[in-house]
């Protein structure tokens, strides 16, 4: 009794004694969106429609990468709705395999860039939840409030079992606050409603983790239904007083700290020789049991992977070993990190690199390259042809495409496509473009349109135009190869390129007559402000010029075979003079050109300016190498009676240093030849050099019968690597294109097949129309170049190749 009575004071006294009661504060639910893909802008959309706004953790170094990823502009337009952006490091790297200088220039220079685009910088996200105190501490030193991790708080996910139901209010540590897994297309919209439902009645945060919205086959997917539905579910939730939605700023609170000084600047990089850190992955990395110094573990895809380091090496006493387990998609490998500078190497937009690795397989292998534009934006670029499984060390080695305008670094490395187990050791990366007249193709871009700029050149008036330094051209080079084009001329006239700096040569480039379109392809010095200068030799008429460059030459002095010498336009041919009659119907003129004016007198190829004046009758002119068994079933230039037409022409020289020209008409004509450059005899080796060959017609669209000429809008394709004795690895070819019965008025774009369409044209043409005109342009990866013919009416294509870049 007497013990009853105690228990029963004991308890009364408690229930006197305790506080009271009460309900749980609100859920706090904040909606966060990882890596500004561009898909997340239509979700904000509908998220904001319903008053709910979101944080959008952004990268700096993904805005404005490519149309995945959002502009700065749409950016700025989520944080004016009311919504937050964060801070997510420049490049998106596992932090915890980076060192701390690396760790302060991802996280203080992302928040720089960030905030000197117009952004408010308060909150942060490691990638890949990837964090550690130290990491931590510097996220606070570069100004931030605070720091999302993943993966803390329970979900349906059977690790997260026993995680607490939500984030304590506030959080115990700012810098790795609590969030659940993120969310993927393995949710449902119960599983993402029941974060908030099964934390509503303790209280706390919760913080949702979105990467893609709508974008089906993406594992980290939620489709837009389930989505809107949350949302919905949401908005009806606050709208009840179950929950308040704010942004991670809102919740964390804080002013806005001052900007911290920039990362410390990145090591000098290797410039010759191996340009690879820890080529052979013999230096341990800062993680015990990671990967090795400079490379880290990389994938894409569905698959499954482990990387080690083993003893098994080719030389010395590590190599890296690659485990595919499972496999549905994409690929796995260990590569330099995407990082702002501390392991990947620099490099030169328009050169080629070299790649080479050991490797053991028990699967197909191969190299996958990417580069980095700026500090920050990393993009995928290419990949090598598959290399077959190997039981012993055997080397492969990758010869690059021309690296893109704007590049500056790159990565790559072995990757798996499949399950099995690879093993690699001893990378080599090496420059592969350093040869003093050696050629780089470049996408055809126009660096000059007098209709948008400058307005048309006066009569006897010049517009010059800069090629050195701009669009990843070098800011020294040789001589430019463009497609010039005049356009609504107001009377007859020429045009005359030539090095900006340098005396006007007496040569031509375009002949036109007034209204005509008339394009050309020029190679020119470059002069040493790095410009080209177009004169307008017309008396009274004004002329708009276009200029679409497909590629420059490397300077310096030229000794490899196959390198281009550029010399000023100089004439080297001119028929109408006295002592030079006009070419006979169905005759042959020939000049010399090996052992003048200053050119050796062995020379493989040349290119000059072809003019066909004063013809009796319609008639086309052949170019080829003197002493040649016959003359080549191509074409350069083909005139219509009493036209004045000029074509470029590149083409092999004979053996006693002359060039022919057949004239393939029953009338005669004057022929004028400007000479503008010349390639080194001898076998070319190194890449970028030149291999001249004898015209040869690799397409021609009016056969086999009946013809199949281009569609309006429509796109011809044709093979040059691999064809007529033409290697697959040429990077380039120089070919004459010939439109020939055109039912309507277009142009032709020429560019490499895969790529993407360029704004520049090659040839323009009215209805009936035959117009030739010289190409220079890169070839695709397939070894096929694409002809676009931009026309509401079909057209038939003829190319005649006359030489190929390595």
């Amino acid at each position: 009794m007497g013990t009853a009575a105690l228990l029963l004071a004991t308890f009364f006294n408690a229930a006197v004694l305790a506080p009271p009661a009460r309900a749980a504060g609100l859920v706090t639910v904040t909606l966060t969106f990882d890596d500004a893909h561009v898909d997340q802008m239509a979700a904000a959309a509908y998220m904001n429609s319903k008053g709910l706004h979101g944080t959008f953790y952004t990268p700096s170094g993904f805005l404005n990468s490519d149309s995945l990823h959002m502009t700065t502009a749409q950016a700025l337009a989520l944080q004016t709705a009311g919504n937050e952006i964060g801070g997510h490091t420049v490049t998106h790297p596992d932090l915890t395999l980076t060192d701390t200088a690396e760790q302060q220039r991802q996280i203080c220079d992302d928040r720089t860039n960030l905030t000197n685009m117009g952004l408010r910088i308060t909150s942060f996200a490691y990638p890949y939840a990837a964090s550690s105190p130290a990491i931590e501490s510097v996220v606070s030193a570069c100004g931030y409030n605070s720091a999302r991790g993943l993966g803390d708080i329970a979900s349906q996910i059977p690790a997260s079992a026993g995680s607490p139901l939500a984030e304590t209010m506030p959080p115990a540590d700012p810098f790795l606050t609590k969030a659940p897994d993120q969310l993927d297309n393995t949710w449902t919209l119960q599983n993402m409603e029941d974060l908030t439902l099964k934390a509503e009645p303790g209280g706390g945060w919760m913080q949702y983790t979105f990467h893609h919205i709508n974008v089906p086959g993406n594992p980290l997917d939620v489709t837009t239904a389930n989505f809107n539905a949350l949302i919905d579910f949401l908005a009806a939730e606050q709208a009840a007083g179950r929950v308040t939605v704010k942004t991670v700023d809102q919740v964390m609170g804080g002013a806005v700290k001052p900007l911290a000084a920039n990362g410390p600047t990145p090591p000098a990089p290797i410039t010759s020789g191996n340009l690879l850190r820890n080529p052979g992955f013999e230096t341990a990395g800062s993680v015990v049991g990671g990967p090795p110094d400079c490379w880290v573990p990389g994938s894409y895809g569905t698959n499954t992977y482990t990387t080690s380091t083993v003893t098994t090496a080719h030389t010395g006493t590590a190599a890296e070993q690659l485990v595919v387990s499972a496999y549905t998609d994409g690929d796995a490998k260990v590569l330099p990190p995407l990082d702002t500078g501390q392991c990947t190497p620099t490099v030169t937009p328009g050169h080629r690199y070299t790649m080479s690795a050991w490797y053991t397989s028990t699967a197909n292998t191969q190299f996958e390259v990417y580069y980095r534009l700026g500090q920050g934006n990393w993009q995928y670029w290419t990949s090598s042809p598959l290399y077959l499984p190997a039981t012993a060390y055997t080397q492969v080695t990758y010869e690059s495409p021309p690296m893109p305008a704007g590049a500056t670094a790159m990565s790559m490395a072995l990757t798996l496509l499949s399950t099995g187990t690879l093993v690699t050791d001893d990378y080599s990366l090496t420059d592969g473009l350093t040869t003093p007249g050696a050629f780089q193709p470049i996408t055809p871009a126009r660096l000059l349109d007098t209709r948008t700029s400058s307005g048309p050149v006066a009569p006897n008036g010049t517009v010059s135009f800069q090629v050195g330094g701009v669009n990843g051209i070098p800011a020294t080079v040789s001589a430019v190869t463009f497609n010039l084009t005049v356009a609504n001329p107001t009377s007859n006239g020429f045009v005359t390129a030539y090095a900006s700096g340098t005396t006007r040569p007496n040569a031509s480039n375009v002949n036109y007559a007034k209204g005509q379109i008339v394009p050309n392809s020029v190679t020119v010095p470059v002069g040493t402000d790095g410009k080209v200068t177009l004169f307008n030799a017309s008396v009274v008429g004004t002329a708009q010029l276009i200029a679409d460059v497909s590629g420059y030459y490397l300077s310096g002095t030229v000794a490899a075979p196959g390198a281009f010498q550029p010399i000023a336009p100089t004439r080297f041919l001119d028929t109408r003079s006295p002592t030079a009659p006009p070419v006979a119907a169905k005759g042959t003129v020939s000049f010399q050109v090996g052992g003048v004016s200053g050119i050796p007198s062995s020379v493989s190829a040349v290119t000059f300016n072809l003019t066909v004046a004063d013809a009796k009758s319609d008639g086309f002119v052949t170019a080829y190498a003197s002493g040649s068994a016959a003359v080549p079933n191509a074409s350069n230039v083909n005139y219509a009676a009493g036209q004045i037409v000029p074509n470029s022409v590149t083409v092999p020289v004979g053996t006693d240093g002359k060039v022919a020209l057949f004239n393939a008409s029953v009338g005669t004509a004057n022929l004028i030849a400007d000479v503008s450059g010349y390639y080194l005899a001898g076998t070319p080796t190194l890449p970028g050099t030149f291999q001249p060959v004898a015209p040869t017609r690799f397409l021609d669209t009016r056969t086999p019968t009946p013809a199949t000429p281009a569609t309006a809008d429509g796109t011809v394709s044709f093979l040059i690597g691999g064809a007529n004795g033409v290697p697959t690895s040429a990077s380039a070819a120089t070919f004459n294109l010939t439109v020939a019965n055109p039912t309507s008025f277009g142009f032709i774009t020429a560019y490499a097949s895969g790529g993407t369409l360029p704004n520049a044209s090659n040839v323009n043409f009215a209805k009936g129309q035959i117009v030739p005109n010289c190409v220079t342009v890169p070839i695709g990866a397939d070894g096929k170049v694409n002809l676009y013919n931009r026309s509401n009416g079909t057209t038939q294509l003829i190319a005649d190749v006359s030489g190929y870049f390595l």
